[in-house]
């Protein structure tokens, strides 16, 4: 959880009336580092908005059944040696191997970019699912490889080295089964917040799929060692059924549809344009792209297919709303792969996976919005408002270093002119900014009131969150999207 930053606002609120259209009426205290650009909404109705997506409690459900139903297949299975040397020991390990093993599997499907299951969980709820069962996952794991090996121990009289050593190296499949484990551990201490901080999108991707590779080796010795597969045919293939049904997921969502839709929409990049050192816009085009029913504020995975860049996929927001005949990404930074977007040249082929998330207009639940956004992450917020209804009443919150670098600054207040809308543009450094509830109510006063959509650095989204929830927003109208696990 974020910690909350000090209240306290100092300092001063620079209100700048740059434009005719614009009236301004301060009437609280100034804020340090605001730029504030406001335009009166015109009198509208209300709207009626199509009800959020509902959360797959169902898929939620049949997890937890399959999951207490493998835990008690296990214990089933170890129960006739539980009164010999190393009964109990080697019990709970059954047990614990097959609930971690479970869980792996789910978590290779919660990441499968399988549609019908974005849809019905939402990225955000299956990022936060994945971090929340990983550790426990390989808790079980661990748990079962010290159980196991202490039940052998005792049941042959045996040091718990000596055991280990002799199981790895003399039992079939239990040396790929030791790397597997090596594998899943090691890639647990890379998942430690601090470390994963100083790691790029690039490194961070190619580790994971070695948790691919550890599921694989694993499998071996739990088909021809497992205790719970033991003299039970029916039960091995049922839990090869589970394996293959986990593979096929991962290849329908990974390989076979984005390649059918790149065969489809054979999108190709159609211009490139740098919008400042640190910013660059890719606009790609393809036939059928009305087909996607991509929304303004989803995301995809982008590969872009030259030499240096096919083998690994980035997820980028649209940073303006699909029009049905292209899809424009915005990136900012001056990362490996952002440098390598300005080299792109027209006519590069593109395969994009998606449309991924739920930060689409069809999540509020009335007609006033608070977008807040940090740095780059106001290109989806620029898509979604593009996609907003005009009745609706908005007002969007900019953090940025500089209000003239501010990503499609001069897009955003042609928006907000054209439908009544405002804007407040918070300058300066993260030291010189500090978000409190008193600054956002004070930028947005209808913030208790509204629909509230955060894009941003995860740190900044959390700390959004709390600060809305603690101005009286419900959790249920606080909308996020999260692009990495």
């Amino acid at each position: 959880m974020t910690s909350l930053p000090p209240t306290g606002l100092g300092g001063r609120h620079e209100f700048v009336d740059r434009d005719p259209l614009t009236h301004v009426r301060p009437s609280r205290p100034p804020v340090t580092g605001t730029v504030a650009i406001s335009v009166r909404a015109p009198a509208a109705g209300s709207t009626d908005p199509p009800r959020a997506p509902r959360p797959g409690t169902v898929a939620l459900a049949v997890g937890a059944v399959g999951l207490v139903g493998v835990v008690g297949l296990g214990a089933v299975s170890a129960w006739g040696g539980l009164a010999g040397p190393g009964g109990r020991a080697s019990l709970l390990g059954t047990a614990a191997a097959l609930a971690g093993t479970y869980l792996c599997l789910g978590l290779l499907l919660l990441v499968a970019r399988l549609p019908w299951l974005e849809r019905a969980l939402g990225q955000p709820r299956l990022v936060r699912l994945h971090r929340t069962v990983a550790p426990y996952s390989l808790a079980l794991i661990g748990a079962h490889v010290a159980l196991t090996m202490l039940g052998r121990a005792q049941a042959t009289d045996s040091a718990v080295l000596a055991t280990v050593w002799s199981t790895v190296t003399t039992t079939a499949w239990m040396l790929p089964a030791a790397v597997a484990f090596v594998l899943m551990i090691g890639i647990g201490t890379l998942s430690y917040r601090s470390i994963r901080a100083r790691m790029s999108y690039e490194t961070w991707w190619v580790a994971h799929l070695y948790f691919y590779l550890a599921v694989a080796l694993a499998f071996g010795h739990q088909v021809t060692q497992g205790l719970a597969f033991a003299d039970r045919t029916a039960a091995r293939w049922v839990w090869i059924a589970l394996y293959a049904g986990v593979v096929g997921a991962i290849v329908t969502g990974r390989i076979l549809i984005p390649l059918r839709r790149a065969a489809q929409h054979r999108l190709r990049v159609t211009a490139i344009e740098v919008e400042s050192p640190e910013q660059v816009s890719v606009l790609v085009t393809g036939a059928a792209l009305d087909r996607l029913e991509a929304r303004g504020g989803q995301f995809f995975q982008w590969r872009f297919l030259t030499r240096d860049l096919w083998w690994q996929a980035h997820p980028y927001s649209l940073s303006r709303a699909p029009d049905g005949s292209s899809l424009r990404i915005t990136v900012g930074g001056r990362g490996d792969h952002a440098t390598a977007l300005r080299a792109l040249r027209p006519g590069t082929r593109v395969v994009a996976e998606g449309p991924y998330g739920v930060l689409t207009a069809e999540a509020r639940r009335g007609d006033r919005i608070t977008a807040i956004a940090a740095g780059i992450g106001i290109t989806a917020i620029h898509a979604l408002l593009e996609d907003m209804p005009s009745a609706v009443d908005v007002t969007v919150v900019h953090r940025v270093r500089s209000r003239t670098d501010a990503p499609l600054r001069a897009e955003l207040a042609a928006l907000a002119a054209e439908r009544g809308w405002r804007i407040h543009y918070l300058e300066g450094s993260r030291e010189d900014i500090t978000l409190t509830r008193a600054l956002l109510v004070d930028v947005a006063p209808g913030l208790p009131g509204s629909d509230v959509y955060v894009c941003g650095p995860s740190e900044f989204v959390a700390t959004v969150g709390e600060l809305a929830r603690a101005s009286g927003v419900p959790r249920e109208r606080i909308h996020h999207e999260s692009f990495s696990m």
